[in-house]
Protein backbone atom coordinates (compact mmCIF):
# COMPACT_ATOMS: atom_id res chain seq x y z
CA UNK A 1 0.00 0.00 0.00
CA UNK A 2 2.63 2.52 0.83
CA UNK A 3 4.38 1.71 -2.70
CA UNK A 4 1.34 2.22 -4.09
CA UNK A 5 1.22 5.62 -2.66
CA UNK A 6 4.91 6.48 -3.56
CA UNK A 7 3.97 6.00 -7.00
CA UNK A 8 1.10 7.86 -6.62
CA UNK A 9 3.15 10.74 -5.27
CA UNK A 10 5.66 10.63 -7.60
CA UNK A 11 3.36 11.00 -10.60
CA UNK A 12 1.84 13.91 -9.30
CA UNK A 13 5.17 15.75 -8.89
CA UNK A 14 5.77 14.53 -12.08
CA UNK A 15 2.94 16.35 -13.30
CA UNK A 16 2.80 19.41 -11.07
CA UNK A 17 6.47 20.47 -10.80
CA UNK A 18 7.05 21.56 -14.33
CA UNK A 19 3.54 23.27 -14.22
CA UNK A 20 4.65 25.11 -11.56
CA UNK A 21 7.93 25.75 -12.94
CA UNK A 22 6.36 27.04 -15.81
CA UNK A 23 3.91 29.44 -13.38
CA UNK A 24 6.75 30.71 -11.37
CA UNK A 25 8.67 31.66 -14.36
CA UNK A 26 5.88 33.25 -16.22
CA UNK A 27 6.62 37.15 -15.64
CA UNK A 28 2.91 38.69 -15.70
CA UNK A 29 2.09 36.21 -12.75
CA UNK A 30 5.19 37.46 -10.78
CA UNK A 31 4.00 40.96 -11.47
CA UNK A 32 0.85 40.11 -10.17
CA UNK A 33 2.40 38.40 -6.93
CA UNK A 34 4.45 41.55 -6.72
CA UNK A 35 1.20 43.62 -6.98
CA UNK A 36 -0.39 41.35 -4.47
CA UNK A 37 1.99 41.62 -1.97
CA UNK A 38 1.96 45.25 -2.56
CA UNK A 39 -1.36 46.12 -1.72
CA UNK A 40 -1.15 43.18 1.30
CA UNK A 41 1.33 45.38 2.82
CA UNK A 42 -0.61 48.89 2.30
CA UNK A 43 -3.75 47.21 3.59
CA UNK A 44 -1.81 45.97 6.89
CA UNK A 45 -0.42 49.38 7.18
CA UNK A 46 -3.51 51.97 7.41
CA UNK A 47 -5.55 48.59 9.09
CA UNK A 48 -6.49 49.32 12.78
CA UNK A 49 -7.58 46.60 14.80
CA UNK A 50 -10.36 46.18 15.46
CA UNK A 51 -11.38 47.80 12.81
CA UNK A 52 -14.34 49.85 12.63
CA UNK A 53 -18.09 48.26 11.74
CA UNK A 54 -18.51 48.71 7.48
CA UNK A 55 -21.62 50.54 7.77
CA UNK A 56 -21.67 52.08 4.18
CA UNK A 57 -21.42 48.99 2.96
CA UNK A 58 -24.15 47.74 5.03
CA UNK A 59 -26.56 50.14 3.96
CA UNK A 60 -25.23 50.58 0.57
CA UNK A 61 -25.88 47.00 0.08
CA UNK A 62 -29.29 46.34 1.18
CA UNK A 63 -32.26 45.20 -0.58
CA UNK A 64 -36.39 46.67 0.70
CA UNK A 65 -39.24 44.89 -0.20
CA UNK A 66 -42.71 45.90 0.69
CA UNK A 67 -44.94 42.90 -0.18
CA UNK A 68 -48.63 41.57 0.68
CA UNK A 69 -48.49 38.14 2.13
CA UNK A 70 -51.79 37.08 0.40
CA UNK A 71 -53.27 39.09 -2.56
CA UNK A 72 -56.26 40.10 -0.77
CA UNK A 73 -54.54 40.99 2.18
CA UNK A 74 -54.63 44.88 2.97
CA UNK A 75 -51.66 44.82 5.60
CA UNK A 76 -47.96 45.09 4.18
CA UNK A 77 -45.10 43.91 5.46
CA UNK A 78 -41.29 45.46 5.20
CA UNK A 79 -38.47 43.08 5.32
CA UNK A 80 -34.87 44.25 4.68
CA UNK A 81 -32.01 41.96 2.95
CA UNK A 82 -28.68 42.47 4.37
CA UNK A 83 -26.44 41.63 1.21
CA UNK A 84 -22.93 41.06 1.52
CA UNK A 85 -20.84 40.48 -2.48
CA UNK A 86 -24.74 40.09 -4.09
CA UNK A 87 -25.55 37.08 -1.27
CA UNK A 88 -28.17 37.92 1.35
CA UNK A 89 -26.20 36.88 5.05
CA UNK A 90 -29.41 38.57 6.93
CA UNK A 91 -33.10 39.76 7.33
CA UNK A 92 -34.69 41.95 9.31
CA UNK A 93 -38.44 42.41 9.44
CA UNK A 94 -39.26 45.69 10.34
CA UNK A 95 -42.62 44.96 12.45
CA UNK A 96 -41.18 42.29 14.35
CA UNK A 97 -37.42 44.00 14.67
CA UNK A 98 -35.75 40.65 14.42
CA UNK A 99 -33.07 39.52 12.29
CA UNK A 100 -33.30 35.70 10.67
CA UNK A 101 -31.39 33.68 8.42
CA UNK A 102 -32.31 34.17 4.88
CA UNK A 103 -35.43 32.10 3.58
CA UNK A 104 -34.55 29.96 0.22
CA UNK A 105 -37.74 31.37 -2.66
CA UNK A 106 -38.98 34.83 -0.84
CA UNK A 107 -37.43 36.41 -3.27
CA UNK A 108 -39.69 35.28 -5.69
CA UNK A 109 -42.28 35.78 -3.49
CA UNK A 110 -41.64 39.25 -2.09
CA UNK A 111 -41.08 40.61 -6.00
CA UNK A 112 -44.67 39.07 -6.62
CA UNK A 113 -46.37 40.20 -4.29
CA UNK A 114 -45.02 43.74 -3.77
CA UNK A 115 -42.11 46.18 -4.69
CA UNK A 116 -38.50 45.38 -4.33
CA UNK A 117 -36.70 48.58 -3.95
CA UNK A 118 -32.91 48.18 -5.14
CA UNK A 119 -29.89 49.66 -3.61
CA UNK A 120 -29.17 53.12 -5.07
CA UNK A 121 -25.36 53.25 -5.67
CA UNK A 122 -24.05 56.70 -5.85
CA UNK A 123 -21.73 57.05 -8.99
CA UNK A 124 -21.01 60.96 -9.49
CA UNK A 125 -22.77 64.37 -8.46
CA UNK A 126 -23.39 67.32 -10.94
CA UNK A 127 -23.45 70.16 -9.05
CA UNK A 128 -25.04 72.59 -11.85
CA UNK A 129 -28.56 73.05 -13.32
CA UNK A 130 -29.94 73.95 -16.38
CA UNK A 131 -33.45 74.41 -18.51
CA UNK A 132 -34.53 71.97 -20.50
CA UNK A 133 -36.34 72.83 -23.15
CA UNK A 134 -39.94 70.91 -24.27
CA UNK A 135 -41.18 70.32 -27.25
CA UNK A 136 -44.50 72.00 -28.66
CA UNK A 137 -46.95 71.26 -31.09
CA UNK A 138 -45.55 73.57 -33.55
CA UNK A 139 -41.69 72.31 -33.09
CA UNK A 140 -41.67 68.57 -32.01
CA UNK A 141 -38.62 67.79 -31.82
CA UNK A 142 -37.57 70.62 -29.89
CA UNK A 143 -35.29 69.85 -26.53
CA UNK A 144 -34.37 66.27 -28.24
CA UNK A 145 -30.82 66.93 -28.50
CA UNK A 146 -30.68 68.56 -25.20
CA UNK A 147 -32.68 65.77 -23.10
CA UNK A 148 -30.20 63.51 -24.93
CA UNK A 149 -27.50 65.79 -23.25
CA UNK A 150 -28.81 65.81 -20.29
CA UNK A 151 -28.27 62.15 -20.11
CA UNK A 152 -24.82 62.05 -22.03
CA UNK A 153 -23.69 64.72 -19.10
CA UNK A 154 -25.35 62.99 -16.12
CA UNK A 155 -24.46 58.78 -17.05
CA UNK A 156 -22.44 57.49 -20.29
CA UNK A 157 -19.10 59.94 -19.24
CA UNK A 158 -18.59 58.23 -16.12
CA UNK A 159 -19.03 54.43 -17.71
CA UNK A 160 -15.16 54.24 -19.24
CA UNK A 161 -14.04 54.89 -15.89
CA UNK A 162 -15.94 51.62 -14.72
CA UNK A 163 -14.35 50.05 -17.84
CA UNK A 164 -10.43 50.95 -16.58
CA UNK A 165 -11.47 50.40 -13.01
CA UNK A 166 -12.81 47.04 -13.61
CA UNK A 167 -9.69 46.00 -15.76
CA UNK A 168 -7.11 47.58 -13.45
CA UNK A 169 -8.96 45.45 -10.42
CA UNK A 170 -9.01 42.31 -12.75
CA UNK A 171 -5.31 42.87 -14.52
CA UNK A 172 -3.23 44.10 -11.15
CA UNK A 173 -2.60 42.03 -8.07
CA UNK A 174 -3.18 44.83 -5.53
CA UNK A 175 -6.68 45.08 -4.95
CA UNK A 176 -6.67 41.19 -4.27
CA UNK A 177 -3.82 41.84 -1.73
CA UNK A 178 -5.44 44.80 -0.35
CA UNK A 179 -9.11 42.71 0.09
CA UNK A 180 -6.59 39.91 1.78
CA UNK A 181 -5.20 42.49 4.30
CA UNK A 182 -8.52 44.29 5.14
CA UNK A 183 -10.43 40.77 5.50
CA UNK A 184 -10.95 41.10 8.97
CA UNK A 185 -13.15 44.61 8.48
CA UNK A 186 -15.13 43.71 5.30
CA UNK A 187 -18.76 43.24 5.20
CA UNK A 188 -18.62 39.50 3.44
CA UNK A 189 -16.68 38.64 6.96
CA UNK A 190 -18.58 36.21 9.58
CA UNK A 191 -17.43 37.59 12.52
CA UNK A 192 -17.88 41.12 10.95
CA UNK A 193 -21.47 40.30 9.95
CA UNK A 194 -21.77 38.37 13.85
CA UNK A 195 -20.65 42.00 15.40
CA UNK A 196 -22.84 43.98 13.14
CA UNK A 197 -26.14 42.13 14.86
CA UNK A 198 -24.86 42.26 17.94
CA UNK A 199 -24.33 46.12 17.90
CA UNK A 200 -27.17 48.03 20.06
CA UNK A 201 -29.36 50.19 18.26
CA UNK A 202 -28.45 48.58 14.42
CA UNK A 203 -32.33 47.20 13.98
CA UNK A 204 -33.17 51.02 14.04
CA UNK A 205 -30.20 52.66 11.54
CA UNK A 206 -31.34 49.55 9.56
CA UNK A 207 -34.93 50.90 9.59
CA UNK A 208 -34.50 53.94 9.04
CA UNK A 209 -31.77 53.50 6.10
CA UNK A 210 -34.77 51.50 4.48
CA UNK A 211 -37.07 54.36 4.78
CA UNK A 212 -34.92 56.72 2.92
CA UNK A 213 -34.71 54.14 0.37
CA UNK A 214 -38.41 54.14 -0.20
CA UNK A 215 -38.48 57.86 -0.18
CA UNK A 216 -36.30 58.37 -2.66
CA UNK A 217 -37.83 55.88 -5.21
CA UNK A 218 -40.76 58.50 -6.73
CA UNK A 219 -37.58 60.95 -7.37
CA UNK A 220 -35.70 58.38 -9.30
CA UNK A 221 -35.43 59.27 -12.85
CA UNK A 222 -34.07 56.45 -15.07
CA UNK A 223 -32.11 56.68 -18.56
CA UNK A 224 -34.80 55.18 -20.60
CA UNK A 225 -37.77 57.83 -20.40
CA UNK A 226 -38.40 59.64 -23.28
CA UNK A 227 -38.77 63.69 -23.39
CA UNK A 228 -42.18 63.85 -22.89
CA UNK A 229 -43.01 61.24 -20.06
CA UNK A 230 -39.70 63.24 -18.60
CA UNK A 231 -41.53 66.28 -18.57
CA UNK A 232 -44.91 65.07 -16.88
CA UNK A 233 -42.60 63.01 -14.36
CA UNK A 234 -40.49 65.90 -13.39
CA UNK A 235 -43.72 68.02 -12.18
CA UNK A 236 -45.25 65.45 -10.28
CA UNK A 237 -41.13 65.06 -8.72
CA UNK A 238 -41.28 68.48 -8.17
CA UNK A 239 -44.86 68.54 -6.48
CA UNK A 240 -43.45 65.16 -4.01
CA UNK A 241 -40.27 66.69 -3.19
CA UNK A 242 -41.24 70.14 -1.92
CA UNK A 243 -44.32 68.53 -0.08
CA UNK A 244 -41.56 66.63 1.77
CA UNK A 245 -39.59 69.10 2.75
CA UNK A 246 -43.09 71.41 3.94
CA UNK A 247 -43.81 68.31 6.03
CA UNK A 248 -40.14 68.51 7.35
CA UNK A 249 -40.91 72.05 9.01
CA UNK A 250 -44.46 72.94 8.80
CA UNK A 251 -44.32 75.79 11.13
CA UNK A 252 -47.88 77.50 9.16
CA UNK A 253 -49.62 74.17 9.71
CA UNK A 254 -50.56 74.38 6.18
CA UNK A 255 -50.95 70.30 5.93
CA UNK A 256 -53.33 69.93 8.73
CA UNK A 257 -55.25 72.73 6.67
CA UNK A 258 -55.24 70.83 3.55
CA UNK A 259 -55.97 67.43 4.96
CA UNK A 260 -59.34 68.96 6.47
CA UNK A 261 -59.92 70.90 2.84
CA UNK A 262 -59.54 67.38 1.02
CA UNK A 263 -62.05 65.36 3.77
CA UNK A 264 -64.44 68.39 2.93
CA UNK A 265 -64.33 67.83 -0.33
CA UNK A 266 -64.94 64.08 -0.21
CA UNK A 267 -61.93 63.34 -1.03
CA UNK A 268 -61.00 60.82 2.24
CA UNK A 269 -58.77 58.81 0.44
CA UNK A 270 -56.23 62.09 -0.96
CA UNK A 271 -57.30 63.07 2.88
CA UNK A 272 -55.79 59.48 4.51
CA UNK A 273 -52.61 59.54 2.08
CA UNK A 274 -51.31 63.22 2.77
CA UNK A 275 -51.93 62.86 6.80
CA UNK A 276 -50.41 59.56 6.79
CA UNK A 277 -46.85 60.36 4.83
CA UNK A 278 -46.91 64.09 6.81
CA UNK A 279 -46.88 61.77 10.05
CA UNK A 280 -44.66 59.18 8.81
CA UNK A 281 -42.18 61.82 7.86
CA UNK A 282 -42.44 63.35 11.49
CA UNK A 283 -41.70 59.25 12.92
CA UNK A 284 -38.88 59.50 10.61
CA UNK A 285 -36.97 62.63 12.16
CA UNK A 286 -37.86 61.14 16.13
CA UNK A 287 -34.64 59.34 16.75
CA UNK A 288 -35.91 57.57 19.13
CA UNK A 289 -39.08 55.64 17.49
CA UNK A 290 -39.04 52.60 15.63
CA UNK A 291 -40.68 52.85 12.28
CA UNK A 292 -43.33 50.68 11.54
CA UNK A 293 -44.11 48.99 8.16
CA UNK A 294 -47.09 51.51 8.10
CA UNK A 295 -44.42 54.68 8.18
CA UNK A 296 -43.08 52.67 4.79
CA UNK A 297 -46.81 52.25 3.02
CA UNK A 298 -47.83 55.66 3.69
CA UNK A 299 -44.95 56.80 0.95
CA UNK A 300 -46.29 54.21 -1.81
CA UNK A 301 -49.86 55.23 -1.24
CA UNK A 302 -48.51 59.07 -1.29
CA UNK A 303 -46.61 58.73 -4.42
CA UNK A 304 -49.27 56.35 -5.61
CA UNK A 305 -52.03 58.85 -5.37
CA UNK A 306 -49.70 61.84 -6.77
CA UNK A 307 -48.67 60.42 -10.07
CA UNK A 308 -51.94 58.70 -10.54
CA UNK A 309 -54.57 60.66 -9.58
CA UNK A 310 -52.60 63.87 -10.39
CA UNK A 311 -52.58 67.15 -8.24
CA UNK A 312 -54.75 67.08 -5.22
CA UNK A 313 -56.18 71.41 -6.06
CA UNK A 314 -58.17 70.31 -8.56
CA UNK A 315 -60.40 68.67 -5.81
CA UNK A 316 -60.26 71.44 -3.19
CA UNK A 317 -59.36 75.09 -5.13
CA UNK A 318 -62.17 77.60 -5.13
CA UNK A 319 -64.40 78.42 -7.84
CA UNK A 320 -64.32 81.84 -7.05
CA UNK A 321 -61.41 83.55 -8.99
CA UNK A 322 -59.83 85.93 -5.94
CA UNK A 323 -60.64 82.88 -3.95
CA UNK A 324 -58.78 81.16 -6.04
CA UNK A 325 -56.12 82.99 -6.82
CA UNK A 326 -55.07 83.40 -3.20
CA UNK A 327 -55.22 79.14 -2.95
CA UNK A 328 -52.89 78.98 -5.78
CA UNK A 329 -50.98 81.87 -4.37
CA UNK A 330 -50.59 79.51 -1.29
CA UNK A 331 -49.12 76.33 -2.89
CA UNK A 332 -47.15 78.60 -5.12
CA UNK A 333 -45.55 79.84 -1.81
CA UNK A 334 -44.77 76.18 -0.86
CA UNK A 335 -43.84 75.06 -4.26
CA UNK A 336 -46.66 72.84 -4.85
CA UNK A 337 -48.51 74.52 -7.46
CA UNK A 338 -49.88 72.38 -10.36
CA UNK A 339 -47.88 72.81 -13.59
CA UNK A 340 -49.42 75.21 -16.22
CA UNK A 341 -50.14 73.66 -19.52
CA UNK A 342 -48.11 75.52 -21.70
CA UNK A 343 -45.37 75.27 -19.75
CA UNK A 344 -42.35 75.57 -22.47
CA UNK A 345 -39.24 74.44 -19.82
CA UNK A 346 -38.07 72.88 -16.87
CA UNK A 347 -34.99 73.40 -14.57
CA UNK A 348 -32.80 70.49 -14.00
CA UNK A 349 -31.30 71.01 -10.86
CA UNK A 350 -28.11 69.60 -9.41
CA UNK A 351 -28.16 65.96 -9.08
CA UNK A 352 -27.24 62.95 -7.88
CA UNK A 353 -26.27 60.35 -10.21
CA UNK A 354 -26.96 56.86 -9.10
CA UNK A 355 -27.71 52.98 -10.21
CA UNK A 356 -30.23 50.69 -9.12
CA UNK A 357 -29.76 46.92 -10.99
CA UNK A 358 -28.81 47.42 -14.75
CA UNK A 359 -29.98 51.12 -15.25
CA UNK A 360 -28.56 54.19 -14.93
CA UNK A 361 -30.18 57.23 -13.50
CA UNK A 362 -30.69 60.32 -11.08
CA UNK A 363 -31.77 61.51 -8.39
CA UNK A 364 -32.58 65.56 -7.56
CA UNK A 365 -30.67 66.95 -4.89
CA UNK A 366 -33.52 68.42 -2.71
CA UNK A 367 -33.96 65.90 -1.19
CA UNK A 368 -30.66 64.10 -0.39
CA UNK A 369 -29.69 67.71 0.71
CA UNK A 370 -32.31 67.56 3.86
CA UNK A 371 -30.63 65.39 6.79
CA UNK A 372 -33.34 62.74 6.60
CA UNK A 373 -33.38 62.19 3.20
CA UNK A 374 -29.84 61.46 2.79
CA UNK A 375 -28.32 58.25 2.78
CA UNK A 376 -26.16 56.85 5.21
CA UNK A 377 -23.87 55.52 2.46
CA UNK A 378 -23.61 58.79 0.46
CA UNK A 379 -22.86 61.46 2.91
CA UNK A 380 -18.94 61.18 2.77
CA UNK A 381 -18.94 60.02 -0.72
CA UNK A 382 -21.50 63.02 -2.07
CA UNK A 383 -19.11 65.72 -2.85
CA UNK A 384 -20.46 68.06 -5.95
CA UNK A 385 -18.44 69.86 -7.85
CA UNK A 386 -17.97 73.18 -8.93
CA UNK A 387 -17.43 73.11 -13.00
CA UNK A 388 -19.70 73.04 -15.86
CA UNK A 389 -22.65 70.74 -15.73
CA UNK A 390 -21.53 67.28 -15.25
CA UNK A 391 -18.49 67.92 -17.04
CA UNK A 392 -16.18 66.63 -13.20
CA UNK A 393 -18.43 65.09 -12.14
CA UNK A 394 -16.83 61.88 -10.35
CA UNK A 395 -17.60 58.46 -10.54
CA UNK A 396 -17.32 58.12 -7.24
CA UNK A 397 -17.68 54.03 -6.93
CA UNK A 398 -13.87 54.22 -8.40
CA UNK A 399 -13.27 56.15 -4.76
CA UNK A 400 -14.62 53.02 -2.97
CA UNK A 401 -12.98 51.25 -0.22
CA UNK A 402 -15.06 48.37 -2.05
CA UNK A 403 -13.16 48.84 -5.24
CA UNK A 404 -9.76 48.59 -6.76
CA UNK A 405 -9.54 52.84 -6.83
CA UNK A 406 -7.68 55.58 -5.57
CA UNK A 407 -8.26 54.87 -1.55
CA UNK A 408 -6.41 51.82 -1.64
CA UNK A 409 -3.78 53.63 -3.52
CA UNK A 410 -3.59 56.83 -0.87
CA UNK A 411 -1.15 55.08 1.25
CA UNK A 412 0.95 54.46 -1.50
CA UNK A 413 0.89 58.19 -2.90
CA UNK A 414 1.71 59.30 0.50
CA UNK A 415 4.80 57.47 1.06
CA UNK A 416 5.96 58.42 -2.75
CA UNK A 417 5.30 62.48 -1.47
CA UNK A 418 7.20 62.37 1.50
CA UNK A 419 10.28 60.09 0.05
CA UNK A 420 9.95 62.04 -3.57
CA UNK A 421 10.65 66.30 -3.11
CA UNK A 422 9.49 67.22 -6.50
CA UNK A 423 5.98 66.06 -5.94
CA UNK A 424 5.69 68.46 -3.33
CA UNK A 425 3.43 71.32 -4.37
CA UNK A 426 5.81 74.72 -4.48
CA UNK A 427 4.05 78.07 -3.33
CA UNK A 428 3.84 80.77 -6.00
CA UNK A 429 5.47 83.55 -5.63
Amino acid sequence: MSKRRTKIAKRLRSLIAPLALKVISNRIFLIFLSLCALGFVVGRHGFHSPPPIPYEDLFDNMDVYSYREAPADSVTHVVVELNAGGHPFREYDIDSRRFSAPKQGSRYVRSVGGTRYRPLRLRGHAAQGFWLELPDSLSPGAGEGQFDQLYQRSLSFVRPLGVVRTALGILSGYSVGYHLATWEGSLGNPAMQARIMDTPGIGRAIAREAWRRVLLEPVLMGDGTDIEVFGATHDKQRVYTNFFKLALRDSDDFVPREVARLAAAGQLEFSRAMAAFAGAVDHAQEDNRELSSDDFRAIEVWARMLYGRGHWARHVAPAASEERSMYLGALTYYGLAPVTPDQARIWIGPRVLVQYGEVDGFVADDIPATALGCPLSWRRRLIPDTTATGADAWALRWVDQSTMGIAQLMPVWKALRRGLPFLHPRPRI
